[in-house]
């Protein structure tokens, strides 16, 4: 019975990650030779992933199964949208080679060496499939199909690193460390300084003596208020209503990777996708560009957080995100897909959090789309080189 259901499953699994969306255009070959082999990969690790994480008897296996199945979906769903819109048609069941494999590999559980014979089962496929997505055949792809391979990279790496040498747990909420640099925190502090000086300095010119002259008033007000508003408005306040978010069943990611954030009259950047790394952060980029979390939704996504990661400063500077948090609410955000589509966002809530306490509900999806920036923000340790905070603005589709 149990063999009997792998192949129905395969099937199912096909059916569950197709898109909807309607042919835009005609693909090319390297778009053809990247798609076909990338969506019978992505087909093939769902099955394999599935069949483990009823079967194992093994925590760690089944639990990584699963996220290798979340994962590997939305990419899936990815290139059948890419593929929809280019007119080409993606296999929608496992190649007979893949189901022997599968059929082999499902054979085996309930016994002794199934866990070993999976793991290595799913490093070849994700090995096969990282040299797929860095190969010149994607590179040379149309810039749609090159998002989706470019989003894929990061995701292949952090599953390929839970399934090399022993089954490894690495399914926690990544923390986003945004700053290395310290002098935003730096400059803050010396502001905050000057205006409780300035505050200081207009009590005493107010306060001090019988009877204070008119010339010595003013600048005592002055003094008190420049230092009031220099203490006030240099602070980051939690604001607005976080758009709410349901951990459980994740939406289909049908949607093309983001390439570009504009924020209008703060700044345009290029978006990177980037996944956790080995010590579970986020691997922000350490340049001018912005990180996306490529194991969450995409702009334009029915579903789930689109998360994106900037640092406030870095060793050499200020970072794309060193002003995020001058960003107002109702403010409109800008994030383009690889296929060239803009997606608009309002801004409605901004958050602090400490570090290593994001909410996990920033990774593992919401039931609405929303839009998640992150940067460091807070006190900073130089020692450690850290900053004590997170900072999140959240945005919801205007679309």
């Amino acid at each position: 019975m149990r063999l009997a259901r792998v192949p129905a499953f395969l099937l199912l699994v096909a059916a569950g990650v197709l898109g909807t969306a309607q042919p835009a255009g005609a693909a090319t070959q390297p778009d053809a030779e990247y798609l076909s082999p990338a969506h019978a990969l992505n087909l093939t690790i769902i099955a394999a992933a599935h069949t483990a994480s009823g079967q194992s008897a093994s925590s760690c296996i089944r639990k990584v199964a699963r996220q290798l199945e979340r994962d590997h979906r939305k990419l899936a769903a990815q290139e059948n949208t890419v593929a929809a819109r280019l007119d080409l048609e993606l296999a929608t069941t496992v190649a007979d080679d893949q189901r022997r494999q599968l059929v082999a590999l499902a054979a085996k559980a309930g016994k002794k060496g199934y866990d070993a014979a999976w793991l290595q089962f799913q490093r070849q496929q994700h090995q096969e499939y990282l040299k797929l997505v860095t190969g010149d055949v994607a590179k040379s792809a149309s810039p749609a199909v090159e998002s989706v391979a470019n989003g894929a990279k990061p995701v292949i790496e952090m599953d390929l690193r839970m399934v090399t040498g022993q089954c490894k747990d690495a399914t926690g909420t990544p923390s986003v460390d945004t700053g290395a640099g310290g002098m935003v925190a730096d400059a803050r502090q010396t502001r905050s300084r000057v205006a409780l000086a300035l505050i200081a300095l207009g009590l005493l010119l107010l306060l001090v003596g019988k009877s204070v002259p008119v010339r010595r008033r003013l600048l005592g007000i002055g003094a008190l208020g420049v230092g009031l508003v220099m203490l006030l408005g240099g602070a980051v306040h939690d604001t607005g209503q976080v758009p709410k978010a349901a951990v459980g069943p994740q939406e289909r990611e049908a949607a093309v990777p983001p390439v570009e954030l504009k924020v209008p009259g703060l700044l345009t950047v290029r978006v990177q996708p980037v996944a956790a790394g080995g010590d579970g952060r986020l691997q922000v980029p350490a340049t001018a560009d912005v990180g996306w979390w490529a194991a969450g939704a995409a702009p334009g996504a029915q579903g789930g957080t689109v998360l994106l990661a900037g640092h406030v400063d870095t060793a050499r500077g200020r970072g794309v995100f060193a002003k995020l948090s001058e960003v107002p609410m109702d403010a409109r955000v800008a994030v383009t897909d690889g296929a060239g589509e803009q997606h608009w966002y309002r801004i409605v809530a901004r958050r602090t959090y400490r570090q290593n306490n994001l909410p996990p509900d920033l990774f593992n999806g919401s039931q609405k789309p929303r839009l998640a920036l992150v940067t460091c923000t807070g006190s900073y340790d130089h020692a450690a080189h850290r900053y004590s905070d997170n900072l999140v603005l959240y945005g919801v589709p205007l679309d």
